[in-house]
């Protein structure tokens, strides 16, 4: 499932990049070249972590059971 979310967070973190270079920055300069990059592997740890603390930490683990 890990693998599963980091490969989602990474999709979206170069779909969210592309969408800065090209819509809000819109410079050809070099480093526009690498944003998308970047936010994808950054997509791909915050996917990942967020993946494990889910699994770590199930919904409903909070509230005490009854006694």
């Amino acid at each position: 499932m890990a693998l599963l979310g980091s490969i989602v967070g990474a999709i979206a973190g170069f779909v969210i990049g592309i969408l800065l270079v090209e819509g809000i920055v819109q410079s050809h300069s070099g480093w526009t070249d690498v944003v998308p990059f970047a936010l994808g592997v950054l997509g791909w740890l915050v996917g990942s972590a967020l993946v494990r603390r889910r699994r770590d930490h199930p919904p409903g683990a909070h509230i005490a059971g009854p006694r």
